[in-house]
């Protein structure tokens, strides 16, 4: 038997208090220490992103982006590399296009800490002969510098002091000194000045409520813009709009996210017009002048949801697009299919399909469960496939992750729609947090257990073409803790929702079919004489549900369910009559799900208690 150390049982102490205290961003993505990120990674390096260019894979399954990294320092590795390839998932080639979330999503001039693994991508005979790699866990694999603040950020956690802190720290798990490739440059940016212009000040802005994503813009007034364009940045929801400083505890440096350069309408010396971005979340706005200097607002930018924009290259430089859906299978939308270990879990398939019934219901996306599927990759196949990792398929930290593909068509205005959705579970928990459990339900998540139904209606909300937003009250914000509980769709989540099912129901693009009208009566169960077959009265109800059905349909049971997927009770109806009653005196006003097995399917119904 293996002895376990002091230092082992203090470290497995130490995350266990550390999960249960700190949400964990993006989709439960959970903390990966930096001493198991700097031992697992075979590449080290500080650099620079001075390029980005995105390509299929050898097979044609994925779309991925190798982001150029201008080396500055070496940790570990290889010592003589002056510009390598970071590989991640998700891009644009052509008018084809790929949106992974959870993944590490650079931009061009980002500048930190890369912490690499050695390239798995199977790649065409036409690429680079840079030496590539890909980040370790992902988005926690890069820590991105905030120069001004002396900060290096992930999405979990921040290191104050670049230099004295964090390449310090580095450096003790390595017992080495980095390798200094490019000695020109220097974590701390030099005194900025204003070149003989005022002070820079953000006045106020219209409106102060709004959507990301949506073309929405808001109106920035002032003084001392300058007349060149520079760049507003506005808290990235990403990493929850800030990241906690560790040399003063509870004090939080905000993490911004700059608009592109096409999402600047106009710009003056007094004025800017700015479209939200997809990544914009809830907090002050900040602008930098081209000519140096910054201001950030006193008011603070309140950002209801936000939506998934394609982000491509019409020739004149990096745009964002909105999204639809469309009828993609001849049915009116999209069929999913789980893969045979999914669905054989009966556990975390009732989960999801509670989650999946979530959106239905709440925003008539129209979406079905269709057969079970052999197929167990993620790739490009037509096959919206719900499945669980194999091995180390997902990055180390990852819980969930879905792929929306997308195609487009247009020449001077370009449309994009939703071809294919994927999603992938982590099917155990490993590592330094291996405590952690998943809670399928329909029991709520206590202790150290995650909630696999939350998990579940936020990546599906990602399949909606939702982005992240900062409100913990929300289904799609950036963060859940262990044993926290948001199955349920608040407002925002609905509005936005709907807004896409109306602009995919409404309107036409690229010659496709316009997305049907899901009726939530119809969840579960593709069979016609069956819905018609089955009904349930009063509705609204105040005592009791009756439940009617023809003679040739043979009811097992009537499952309830709250509107938070939370069981309610379980009626056995084998050997009832063709109307059976249910005695509903005991819940509360408020909307509820009956399930009723009947000939081997199911069938979801909503009822309203008066």
């Amino acid at each position: 038997m293996k002895k376990t150390t002091l230092k082992g049982i203090l470290t497995l102490i130490a995350c266990a208090l550390l999960i249960a205290q700190k949400p964990q961003a993006q989709e439960l993505i959970y903390e990966v220490p930096l001493t198991t990120q700097v031992q697992s990674s075979t590449q080290i390096i500080e650099g620079k992103v001075i390029s980005k260019e995105s390509f299929w894979d050898a097979d044609q399954n994925n779309i991925y982006t190798a982001n150029t990294v201008e080396v500055y320092k070496v940790f570990k590795g290889n010592p003589t590399l002056t510009t390598v390839e970071v590989i991640t998932p998700g891009g644009t080639v052509g008018l084809h296009a790929e949106i992974v979330t959870p993944s590490l999503s650079l931009s061009k001039g980002d500048i930190g800490i890369f912490m690499l693994q050695d390239n798995t991508i199977h790649l065409t005979s036409q690429a680079s002969q840079l030496y590539k790699f890909q980040a370790f866990a992902s988005s926690q694999g890069f820590y991105k510098y905030n120069q001004k603040a002396n900060i290096a950020a992930n999405p979990i956690t921040s290191v104050y002091g670049i230099e004295n802190s964090f390449h310090n720290s580095i450096k003790q798990i390595t017992n080495s000194v980095p390798v200094v490739i490019k000695k020109e440059f220097n974590t701390t940016l030099p005194q900025e000045t204003n070149l003989n212009r005022g002070a820079i000040s953000i006045t106020n802005f219209t409106p102060i409520t709004v959507t990301g994503g949506t073309d929405t813009t808001i109106t920035i007034n002032g003084t001392g813009f300058g007349n060149t364009q520079g760049t507003v940045g506005f808290r990235d929801a990403n990493f929850g709009g800030e990241t906690e400083s560790p040399a003063n505890s509870g004090t939080f440096v905000p993490v911004y996210y700059t608009a592109l350069d096409s999402e600047i309408i106009s710009w003056s010396d007094t004025q800017i017009v700015v479209e939200v971005p997809s990544r914009a979340g809830t907090g002050d706005i900040e602008v930098t002048p081209d000519a140096g200097g910054s201001a950030t607002s006193s008011q603070s930018l309140t950002v209801s949801y936000s939506e998934l924009n394609v982000i491509f290259d019409p020739g004149s430089g990096e745009e964002s697009y909105i999204t639809r859906h469309i009828d993609r299978n001849g049915n009116g939308g999209y069929v999913w299919q789980m893969f045979t270990d999914f669905d054989a879990n009966t556990a975390a398939k009732d989960a999801f399909l509670r989650a999946f019934d979530s959106w239905r219901c709440e925003t008539n996306v129209f979406w079905e469960i269709g057969n079970v599927t052999t197929t167990d990759v993620i790739a490009n196949d037509n096959i919206n496939i719900v499945r669980f990792d194999n091995g180390a398929e997902l990055p180390t930290g990852v819980l969930g992750r879905c792929t929306s593909r997308y195609s487009g068509c247009g020449g001077a205005t370009i449309n994009w729609y939703v071809e294919e959705l994927d999603i992938v579970f982590e099917d155990n928990f490993t590592g330094d947090l291996s405590v952690l459990s998943w809670e399928f339900g329909p029991d709520t998540a206590t202790g150290f257990e995650v909630d696999f139904e939350s998990v579940a209606v936020h990546e599906l909300g990602h399949g909606h073409q939702l982005a992240h937003v900062i409100n913990p009250g929300q289904v799609m914000h950036y963060s859940i803790a262990n044993s926290q509980n948001s199955r349920a769709l608040n407002d925002d989540d609905t509005a936005a929702g709907n807004d896409v099912y109306s602009r995919s129901s409404s309107s036409s693009v690229c010659g496709q079919t316009v997305m049907g009208d899901y009726d939530c009566d119809t969840l579960g169960t593709n069979d016609d004489e069956l819905i018609s077959s089955i009904s349930i009265f009063p509705n609204p109800a105040k005592d009791i549900l009756n439940i009617k059905h023809a003679s040739n349909i043979d009811i097992t049971n009537a499952v309830l369910y709250d509107v938070r997927g939370r069981l309610i009770s379980k009626v056995n109806l084998s050997v009832s009559s063709n109307v059976n009653s249910i005695d509903i005196r005991h819940l509360n006003s408020g909307l509820y799900f009956i399930r009723i097995d009947a000939n081997d399917k199911t069938l979801t119904k909503k009822f309203i208690v008066e």
